[in-house]
């Protein structure tokens, strides 16, 4: 059985979740001509393949395989790193990196940055009230979960924006846009970006060695279990693999909560009422909003599924979003829910290759979405025909225009004592701030395209 889902289209990319009721109505595991893949769409079955020792994530060799010889002789580099990622490796050698580096990403250690994580979202909010206009994606969510992540990890403050570029060309890698041509301009720019940033990780590694701090990468030099450590080559390629994946996935997360939370009153003024929903609240947008809509695998083995036999070799796209908005594992499946228990949502895949950073995505989320309403209490959407950015695996907005009374925001915090990179602006006048009174203005949310 095959379908041809073109889902480049403007349709598809405002609202791809008739597309994937349809898919689970009628063809829950389908052949795709334009991605080159089987779709796999209902929530038993995605859960059943992310387990199934059958299919693998060391999918690297199938994606360069399409490309022409020359093309993947100039991408070698990037061929070789990318393979060595442990998000794209299989057992054992994804279980031996998992055991590694799991206490470096356990709940507990991203619980005990929360306090940091607040005040890194007050800076960057303190900075956007005194400045009166702003893009909250441009100028906080984008940004945000850069500078945290690079924090954590102990990247030195003044290169934070630059591994933030990095990172972003890096995540385009994984999408596929438009054409052959298209998706290898990406993949050049990708490892250009990669190379950089990994020849600057060496260089940091290195000092760990001699000057441990207590940031991650120190953890992931002392890394060991059973006389087993991490290899130089693999802790970059570890620290790539956070920097590339926590950033991005953690932009569309934020910006696609304010989007579903602004049009949603009833649920933001129970938020705001009790903040303590902030973490069911972040699980359902994980859950309705979904920021990865869908994973990739290759059949290593014939598998039979849903009716449909996918044949070795075949690639396979599980899509998480579809699985997310199965009406067998979630009542009103298409209505958002604040406080829904159980929530077991797919956002994060499933099985041995559940994300590692999902704690610290979260406590960023958490911490941003809820400092933001809190602080602008009189945001509003400007329309509700958001513009989002053209993608497959992922969802997130290019702009959304808000307006918001600055007159109305809480100055709930004080200047910190302490040197902050984005300081709360103690030397404008009181003239100065009487001027940004009760102005009204118009700010957009949106992610970079």
């Amino acid at each position: 059985m095959e379908t041809a889902i073109d889902f480049s289209d403007p349709a598809i990319q405002s609202n791809p979740y008739p597309t994937y009721q349809r898919l689970r109505d009628e063809t829950p595991v389908v052949w795709n001509e334009p991605t080159n893949s089987w779709l796999v769409s209902r929530y038993d079955d995605i859960v059943a393949l992310l387990n199934d020792s059958r299919i693998s994530s060391a999918r690297v060799d199938a994606t360069f395989r399409v490309l022409p010889e020359d093309v993947q002789q100039e991408l070698e580099p990037l061929r070789h790193v990318l393979s060595q990622r442990m998000l794209l490796t299989d057992p054992p050698t994804h279980t031996r990196l998992k055991n590694l580096v799991m206490p470096s990403f356990a709940a507990r250690t991203s619980e005990r940055r929360r306090l940091r994580i607040q005040e890194i979202c007050d800076g960057f909010i303190d900075r956007m009230a005194s400045d009166g206009t702003f893009d909250v994606m441009r100028d906080f969510a984008t940004p945000l979960p850069g500078w945290v992540t690079g924090d954590v990890l102990g990247v030195p403050v003044e290169r934070q924006q630059q591994f933030s570029d990095w990172s972003h060309d890096q995540v385009r890698i994984y999408d596929r846009p438009g054409t052959v041509h298209d998706r290898v301009a990406v993949m050049h720019q990708g490892q250009a970006s990669m190379l950089a940033m990994k020849g600057y990780l060496e260089e940091i590694i290195e000092q760990r060695r001699s000057e441990p701090g207590d940031d991650v990468i120190s953890m992931l030099v002392r890394a060991e279990e059973a006389g087993d450590k991490l290899t130089n080559d693999e802790m970059v390629v570890m620290v790539v693999a956070i920097l590339v994946g926590g950033n991005n996935s953690t932009a569309h997360l934020i910006g696609n909560a304010i989007l579903t939370l602004l049009r949603h009153p009833d649920a933001l003024t129970r938020l705001r009422d009790d903040p303590t929903l902030i973490r069911p609240a972040i699980e359902e947008i994980m859950r309705f909003e979904s920021p990865v809509q869908a994973t990739s695998r290759v059949a290593t083995e014939p598998i039979e599924l849903s009716g449909q036999t996918i044949e070795p070799g075949s690639n396979v796209h599980v899509l998480l979003a579809s699985g997310n908005r199965d009406a067998t594992q979630f009542s009103e499946p298409d209505t958002f829910v604040i406080d829904r228990s159980p929530n077991r949502h797919l956002t994060f895949a499933h099985g041995p290759h559940y994300c590692l950073g999902t704690s610290l995505a979260r406590t960023i989320a958490q911490t941003a979405v809820l400092t933001l309403i809190t602080r602008f209490p009189d945001l509003k959407l400007v329309t509700d025909r958001p513009d989002w950015n053209d993608g497959f695996s992922f969802r997130s907005l290019k702009t959304l225009p808000l307006t918001l009374m600055i007159g109305n925001a809480s100055q709930s915090r004080t200047c910190h004592e302490e040197p902050h990179p984005f300081p709360c602006h103690p030397e404008r006048s009181a003239a100065e701030s009487r001027d940004l009174s009760g102005s009204s203005h118009t700010v957009l949310v949106g992610v970079k395209a």
